[in-house]
Formats: structure tokens, C-alpha cells, sequence
């Protein structure tokens, strides 16, 4: 070997050696840790379980809730069937959609019938589904605003404050029913396809549509009955985004009576079995739960001041309780249905007054503040009050923003926001009866501070990470074109 060779080979050692030395390989998985979705569930998982401890390790104040969710639980574990929801009334019942029961029931089953361990159970579990909405989140908001937008959303809900509070204060359904609606409405909205786009997600959607395109729109179906046994309420949305998904299709020249009759079918036939289970126990066509008479006589009786009487619900007034046991669940609440609806004609001042009360309390907290046992423990009304205003102002200005860019395609954004509410705008409100749709809302906040420090920071343009390929941001440069063109031609 010569020295020539012999300090070409050194030189060659040399160059490599710092090759591997400026490498980072540690802090390229980091970052892509952090852009990763599963990172933000993973940490949101921890953030509501390090809570969880907390609470519990802070004694008795901060105990969670959940009555009739919990009686029916224990009494199907124990053999006895659905029924019981309220202590001292016995017999079947439909006071409350079955999923979520079921899911404490299997809770009950696995820990030895202990009630104690049960209520972590669900706190353990209502802080699973939490987590888990990080990714439909991401995946929705990527579709509409692109990746940088989605990653901020998903992280603004791992620490959001009633992301964190719900779970673990109601031992209830609505951190499921906010997983449900985010992943029905992620769904909607990947289901037509632009065939021009070229995203590799949708390029694997649309594969799959086309070899099993009936098996994507029976999952659709079965997807919105699982949904609608968890919480009906959902349901004010299944018309609307089959609607707008009949339009989308035929607007692109694509079959839909096909895809939206399977996806019907296959709803109906998901609910089918429990609405004769109720048809067979009670001899009357409930579909899935009883109680809405009572909740509207609950917001619509002489006692009302503001929002509802929760004192004169069964489970704390006598009277009521033996007025129940005589007329039994389904009498019990059609005289109720009864009661509210000849108060709403005789008062509708009173009525309109009441609902505007509720309407409020839903996007501001103004009332609930003083109702939520945890906000009072924490001595925190105040400050949720200022943040639930604040993040209900951030979405609709993120609203009303995507909806200027395609106001079609953000349609079933906006009909989340401003239909599933209304159902409690009538009966009774509460921040957690709101919380399906807080993702949705938490996206657009997002979208809307993005908007905002683009402005602030004197950007001509809105320079978020917005995708280009997806049909808002094509509907703006189309429009962008046009007054392009309309200058030029006033200029010529």
C-alpha cells in the first residue's frame, strides 16, 4: 500500500466518522414522537390517569357521579336483567341507553362486585376513550386543515380542561359519545373521496371502497347504531350527514342510493334488537330510551327558575318517586310529556326565557359553574366560566372561518356544532351533556388561534400548514383565481 492510499483511506475513515458523528438520530425519533398522533394519546392516557390518582389520593370531595348509569350496572351483573336505574324501583327500564351500563356491568363482573373498584373502572375507562379521541381528532383535522393544524389539535385536547375533568367526575357516557361523534364525523368526511387527491390514506380509502364498498357502509351504519345506543341525542346528526353525503356523491357522479340505503339498513338492524327487547318488556315502541319526558317536565314546570328542577327528579323527590311506582316507567314519563307540553303552550314567554337560560349555559358555563360538584371543590367557577366563553367564542370564529374557505364542504362541521346542542336547549342544560361535540370545537379553536397569530404576526396570507389537496383550500384558490382575474382584466 502506498501513503497516497494510506491517507486517502485515512481521509475516507475520517469523513465517515463525522458523518456518524453529526447524525442525530435520537432527536429525529423524538421529534417524530411528538408529530406523532399515538404520542398524544399516550400522554393524554397519563395526564388523566396521573389525575385519577390525585383525586382520589385528595380525599372526599372530589367524588364522581353517576347513579343511574351505576344501578343499572349492578343489577344486570347481578343477574337481574337491565333495570333498577333508581334505588328502590325494580323492574326492566329504559331510563338510560344500554352501552355504557353494559361496559360498568363487565367492570362489575371482573372486580367481584366491589362498587368501589367499579368507579375506577370507569374512570380508568371513560379516560381510554379520552385519549383515544387524540386520533380522530388528528385524522379530521388533517382532511380539512392540513398536518400542522391536526397536531395542534390533538395536543390542545390532551391538556384541555374538560377533557381531563369529564372523564373522571361522570361515570357516564360522554366521553365515549365524544370518541363516537369525532370518528362518525371523521368518517363522513373521508367517505367521498376526491379521485384526484393524493393523499395515501384516501388512496387506501378509496381501494377499499371500491373491492368492499358495501362492507365500508355497513360499518358506517353499524358504526352510527353503536353510537345511538350510547347516546341518542347523536341521532339530530344521522339525517344530516347522510344528507350531505347523498349530495357529495351525486355531485361527483357517483351511485348513492346504494351506499346510503346499506348504511340505513344496517343502522336500523343495529337497534332492532334492543327496541323489541324494550317493545316486549314495556308493550310500547321506545327505540332506545324512555326518559325524555321527564327530562323536559325537569326544564319546563311551574318550579322553574333558570335552568331545571333537579329537585324534583325521582331520585330525590318522594312524591315523584311514588307517582313512578304507580304508574310505572313508560306511564310515568308520557304524563310528564304531558305536563311539559301543556305548561310550554300555557307559558311560552316562560318557555322561551328558560331555553335562551340553557342556551347560555351551554357555551358558557354561566349557571353550570355552580352546579358541578368538582368545579365547586376546586373553588375554580370563575375561571371555568372565563374558559368555557372563551373556547366557545375561539370555535365559532374557527367556524365561520372554514366555513368562508368551503362552506359545503365544513357543512357537517357546522351542523355538530349548532344541532346536537339543542336538544338540551329545551330540556336542561349542563357543560358535560355538551362534551361530544368539544372536539370538534377544540379543532376549530385551534384553527382559529392559528388564523389569528397569522394576522397578528402581518402575514398577507393565513401561512398554517393548511392542506392544499383538500377540497376548502382548492374551494379558496379558486377564489383566489378569480379576483386574480377580475383585477387583471380591470387593470387591462
Amino acid at each position: 500500500m502506498t501513503s497516497g492510499q494510506a491517507t486517502s483511506d485515512h481521509e475516507t475513515s475520517e469523513h465517515a466518522a463525522s458523518t456518524i458523528d453529526i447524525s442525530p438520530p435520537a432527536e429525529d425519533f423524538v421529534q417524530a414522537a411528538l408529530r406523532s398522533p399515538a404520542t398524544a394519546v399516550a400522554v393524554a392516557l397519563l395526564l388523566r390517569l396521573v389525575f385519577l390518582y390525585l383525586a382520589h389520593d385528595s380525599g372526599g370531595n372530589l367524588f364522581p357521579v353517576g347513579q343511574e348509569a351505576g344501578n343499572v350496572a349492578w343489577s344486570f351483573a347481578l343477574g337481574h336483567g337491565f333495570s333498577s336505574p333508581l334505588i328502590g324501583m325494580q323492574g326492566p327500564t329504559a331510563w338510560v341507553a344500554p352501552v355504557y351500563p353494559l361496559l360498568l356491568a363487565l367492570g362489575f363482573k371482573l372486580l367481584s362486585m366491589n362498587p368501589y373498584h367499579v368507579v375506577i373502572f370507569g374512570q380508568v375507562l371513560n379516560s381510554i376513550f379520552s385519549a383515544l379521541t387524540c386520533w380522530p381528532i388528528y385524522l379530521l383535522a388533517k382532511k380539512l386543515f392540513g398536518s400542522g393544524i391536526a397536531l395542534a389539535s390533538c395536543w390542545t385536547w390532551v391538556l384541555l380542561p374538560t377533557a381531563i375533568l369529564f372523564p373522571l367526575e361522570w361515570i357516564w357516557d360522554q366521553s365515549l359519545s365524544a370518541l363516537l361523534l369525532t370518528a362518525l364525523l371523521c368518517a363522513t368526511l373521508y367517505l367521498p373521496v376526491a379521485p384526484s387527491c393524493p393523499e395515501a390514506l384516501e388512496r387506501g380509502i378509496r381501494a377499499a371502497r371500491h373491492s368492499h364498498k358495501g362492507l365500508i357502509w355497513a360499518a358506517y351504519g353499524i358504526g352510527w347504531a353503536f353510537a345511538l345506543l350510547t347516546n341518542p341525542t347523536v341521532g339530530l346528526l344521522l339525517p344530516v350527514f347522510l344528507g350531505w353525503l347523498a349530495w357529495q356523491r351525486h355531485k361527483g357522479g357517483a351511485p348513492w342510493k346504494g351506499p346510503i340505503a346499506i348504511a340505513v339498513l344496517t343502522c336500523v338492524l343495529g337497534i332492532v334488537p334492543w327496541t323489541a327487547r324494550n317493545y316486549a318488556d314495556f308493550g310500547h315502541f321506545v327505540p332506545i330510551k324512555s326518559n325524555f319526558g321527564l327530562e323536559f317536565w325537569l326544564g319546563n314546570n311551574p318550579d322553574v327558575k333558570i335552568i331545571w328542577t333537579w329537585w324534583r327528579s325521582p331520585a330525590s323527590d318522594a312524591a315523584e318517586t311514588a307517582e313512578l311506582h304507580r304508574l310505572g316507567e313508560i306511564g310515568y314519563m308520557q304524563e310528564k310529556q304531558r305536563q311539559a307540553v301543556a305548561f310550554v303552550k300555557a307559558h311560552p314567554g316562560t318557555f322561551l326565557d328558560s331555553s335562551f337560560d340553557r342556551f347560555v349555559d351551554t357555551w358558557t358555563a354561566l349557571w353550570d359553574q355552580h352546579a358541578d360538584p368538582w368545579v365547586t371543590a376546586l373553588h375554580a367557577g370563575a375561571a371555568y366560566t372565563s374558559f368555557c366563553s372563551i373556547f366557545s367564542l375561539l370555535a365559532l370564529l374557527g367556524l365561520l372561518l372554514a366555513r368562508r374557505g368551503d362552506a359545503l364542504q365544513t357543512f357537517p362541521l357546522s351542523a355538530a356544532m349548532l344541532l346536537f346542542p339543542a336538544t338540551y336547549y329545551i330540556t336542561h342544560s349542563a357543560m358535560r351533556y355538551r362534551h361530544p361535540i368539544d372536539p370538534v370545537m377544540t379543532m376549530l379553536a385551534v384553527y382559529a388561534a392559528a388564523c389569528a397569530y397569522a394576522r397578528v404576526a402581518g402575514k398577507t396570507e393565513v401561512k398554517v400548514k393548511i392542506d392544499k389537496t383538500s377540497p376548502a383550500m382548492a374551494a379558496e384558490s379558486r377564489q383566489q383565481r378569480r379576483a386574480r382575474s377580475r383585477r387583471t382584466a380591470t387593470t387591462d
